[in-house]
């Protein structure tokens, strides 16, 4: 027989409108406009307005950005006298005394290149691609012959499979002393000089330290990215965008939470008014949701904008010494707990702020995530952020003697005799986060 019994649980329920608030809090302000336009087509009560009326405290007003705006400028200014790497290819066929079919098939090969210059794809993948793209059958023939014009392009190494094949490439091109060493290093011996396994190359090519080390500053001469230097498109461009700016005075340091827009976001009047007058039921109960949905909106994005404040204020409150000077030794330890025991909210709606979020300073632009870290305890009882242990574990690596780069062991004693006691592993830890790599990769001749 089942026994019947009571438990009770405690259970958060967050209500829709709680829900898309926390969903907003979130959002940084490059994505906002998106979602306020989302709202404004989903909505017919909700609209974007000039007007400033029954305004209080501008502050409180939510603007709305117009298009014609600072992110559209950087856009066009920056990249403006700037080819991509597809248009700067495209104008050398110009000219260029090939078949009509020819010239297609190379046009197409452009367009299939990746962010890097190269074509990654298998030929047998491009050929069935190309036959779905424009019913038009191509032999491997055709397809290498196209491949060989477009690797004597401007910049060199383009149309390249990958990084080795784009090295191989630029040496042929390239007169040098060691060009056929080189060469046969990067076709025979690649998976040992990425690795650095200078013993093995030494030994049986029969060359000297000397001449393998002129290789390897010829060949880390070479461009690996034939792609970089060039825009890319505008709509997958990405630029950051402060949601906060920082301006510091003599007596203080204040917040600018940067409102994306010029319009305030309002409840339609015509459809208020509307649901005053109207006898029709249907309409009077969709108009009073639509409105409620609106109004609701409109308070969340004022809400949403204190809170966004609140968190940065407090953010400075702590490392105001930082914000000053842009040392990294004046970053305090500081926690998502700390920002929430100052303005009394809960650590989940700090996570939410911090996220994505960017701030501006004098001295360059952050994540706001960057500003938190752990604390670590001196041996003089002076507590410091793990992000001075970190700066200090790049200034000894910066140090280093590259033919014998340090370890994480010799790293971690190093650390120690400045009174940064740390395990190895944590070294270990540390060094991946900055992207540092292992002492075998360092190393150099």
């Amino acid at each position: 027989m089942q026994k019947q019994q009571q438990i009770l649980k405690q259970k958060l329920k967050l209500s829709p409108q709680q829900i898309q608030f926390l969903g907003l809090l979130s959002i940084p302000i490059v994505d906002l406009e998106k979602r306020i336009e989302e709202e404004l087509e989903e909505n017919p009560t909700l609209e974007e307005s000039d007007s400033t009326e029954n305004t209080d405290n501008k502050e409180e007003n939510f603007h709305y950005r117009s298009k014609e705006n600072k992110r559209d400028f950087i856009v066009d200014n920056i990249t403006a006298s700037i080819d991509s790497l597809s248009s700067f290819l495209h104008k050398q066929i110009i000219g260029i005394n090939n078949s009509d079919k020819e010239v297609e098939l190379l046009e197409y090969l452009i367009d299939s290149l990746d962010y890097n210059g190269f074509l990654t794809q298998r030929n047998d993948a491009i050929i069935d691609d190309y036959f779905i793209a424009n019913d038009i059958l191509i032999t491997e023939k055709e397809l290498n012959s196209a491949l060989d014009i477009l690797k004597t392009f401007e910049p060199v190494g383009v149309g390249a499979k990958d990084l080795q094949e784009c090295l191989i490439i630029q040496l042929e091109r390239r007169g040098s002393v060691y060009k056929s060493i080189s060469k046969e290093i990067l076709e025979n011996y690649y998976h040992e000089f990425s690795n650095k396994n200078f013993e093995k190359i030494i030994k049986e090519l029969k060359i000297s330290e000397k001449e393998l080390a002129d290789v390897y500053k010829e060949i880390e001469s070479l461009n690996p990215i034939p792609g970089s230097g060039f825009s890319i498109d505008k709509e997958n461009t990405e630029y950051v965008i402060p949601d906060f700016s920082l301006k510091n005075s003599e007596d203080d340091i204040s917040v600018i939470l940067n409102n994306p827009n010029t319009k305030i976001v309002a409840v339609n009047k015509y459809y208020e008014k509307l649901l005053k007058e109207t006898s029709d039921v249907e309409t009077k109960d969709f108009l009073q949701k639509k409105i409620e949905k609106a109004k609701w909106f409109v308070d969340a994005l004022k809400k949403r904008n204190k809170t966004l404040k609140y968190v940065m204020e407090a953010i400075v409150k702590i490392q105001e010494s930082y914000f000053i000077s842009g040392k990294e030794y004046d970053l305090k330890p500081m926690k998502l707990a700390d920002i929430a025991e100052i303005i009394k909210m809960d650590i989940s709606t700090i996570s939410r702020v911090t996220n994505s979020k960017y701030v501006e300073t004098n001295f360059g632009s952050f994540l706001l995530k960057d500003f938190f870290s752990e604390a670590y305890k001196k041996d003089n009882g002076e507590i410091i952020s793990t992000k001075e242990i970190k700066k200090k574990l790049i200034d000894i690596i910066d140090g280093e003697d590259k033919t014998k780069p340090f370890t994480d062991e010799i790293i971690c004693n190093l650390l120690g005799k400045e009174e940064y006691h740390i395990a190895r592993r944590t070294v270990a830890k540390y060094r991946e986060e900055l992207k540092i790599p292992i002492s075998k990769f360092r190393r150099k001749l």
